[in-house]
């Protein structure tokens, strides 16, 4: 299933390793030394009881909101835990500047933190605007440029944040980015996998049954013919072990020469007669393209042996420069589209394959009753995009 990852997606906005980890702890850690600022004011100024009780609830409350703020936005509720936790620093901050000490407008300052590390522009920005004014505001009674100290100390540490999490959130799209490429590479092996094995070892069984299903009707009156057979057999199950390995490791590329040999083999234990047509051609076919046109040889004459009920089968290569394209056909004279399985239309698990090579190279793939009768699949492919593969 395809993942998509927003820009701000709530996911753990440092994606390192445990050393990293631990920096950042420490940051985190350093980071909250200057709180030791309005604690020490607080501390050393003449403080009512429930002034103290009130300090000690809020700030213990702003502290927790703001490292369960700053660990990252975790689901469940990620969002909201983000918000939650500007709120109760907001709120702290605002009571504790205003009852107990002016110093704790320091508090605004790890606002603008959080919503700059965690938040969109769009919203972190407005939110470091209202964090500045509120520091601002709420000191001009201890003087203008007091006042001013705090908002900037609000504004360059908020703007550093907002910064800083721009830089995550990219490189939390980068990563997404990454993990989405390997998926999908491993998704497209996959699929090659399965459409070679399938191409393989449909046609290499197809054979392997006549074969031997011939050499049993021939053992008991001709032994000599049969064992020629088993013969054949053995060496097309050793030919498609050997490719059942290339496949694995990567390296299958089938040629016409190879196809149009096999197929002869199989076609003629079958009963079914064999006739190529092969227009000459000036030099050699691009690899790729020879290959989709040598799969194309493979699927249709395994078609034909298992659906068809043919007598006769054509072959047809025909590469064809002024055109820039080349083609191979299979024709055969059996049932067609109606009398056939599945594979012999559009829904086949072979055609399909077919199609998905035939697609990587912008060739087409006609699969149908042909106008004189019988099955005809054709595919075409332009030269150059063998050529540029």
């Amino acid at each position: 299933m395809e993942q998509r990852c927003h820009p701000f997606e709530p996911r753990d906005p440092f994606p390192f390793d445990e050393g990293s980890r631990a920096s950042q702890v420490l940051g985190v850690v350093l980071g909250m030394g200057w709180l030791a600022i309005p604690i020490i004011n607080t501390a050393t100024s003449s403080q009512t009881a429930w002034r103290v009780a009130l300090c000690v609830v809020l700030f213990g409350a702003a502290l927790l909101a703001y490292l369960d703020g700053i660990g990252g936005r975790r689901p469940p509720h990620a969002d909201r835990r983000v918000h939650a936790a500007l709120a109760t620093i907001t709120l702290a901050g605002i009571v504790l500047t205003l009852v107990v000490s002016p110093s704790w407008a320091i508090l605004f300052t790890y606002g603008s933190v959080i919503s700059g590390i965690h938040l969109e522009p769009r919203q972190g920005a407005p939110l470091l605007f209202a964090f500045v004014a509120l520091a601002t505001v709420l000191n001009l009674h201890e003087g203008v440029a007091n006042a001013v100290s705090w908002g900037v100390t609000a504004l360059g540490v908020g703007a550093l944040m907002l910064a800083l999490g721009r830089l995550i959130h990219a490189n939390m799209q980068l990563q997404a980015a990454h993990e989405r490429i390997e998926q999908l590479a491993v998704e497209a092996e996959r699929e090659r996998f399965a459409r070679d094995l399938h191409d393989l070892l449909g046609h290499s069984l197809s054979v392997i049954t006549l074969k031997a299903e011939l050499s049993g009707r021939l053992l008991p009156d001709r032994p000599k013919e049969a064992r020629r057979h088993v013969g054949e057999l053995e060496r097309v199950a050793r030919d498609a072990l050997g490719e059942v390995r290339e496949t694995v490791s990567g390296y299958r590329r089938p040629t016409l020469a190879g196809e149009l040999a096999g197929a002869r083999v199989a076609l003629d234990a079958a009963g079914i007669e064999m006739r190529v047509r092969e227009r000459e051609r000036d030099g050699e076919l691009p690899a790729e393209v020879e290959a989709l046109l040598a799969w194309t040889v493979r699927e249709g004459t395994t078609n034909v042996i298992r659906h068809s009920g043919a007598r006769r089968c054509e072959i047809a290569i025909v590469p064809d420069p002024a055109a820039g394209a080349a083609s191979a056909e299979i024709h055969d004279d059996g049932r067609g589209s109606d009398g056939g399985a599945p594979s012999r239309g559009s829904a086949g698990n072979g055609l399909d394959g077919l199609r998905e090579r035939a697609s990587l190279l912008a060739g087409t793939v006609e699969a149908g009753a042909a106008p004189d009768g019988g099955f005809r699949l054709r595919v075409t492919v332009p030269l150059a995009a063998g050529a540029a593969a």
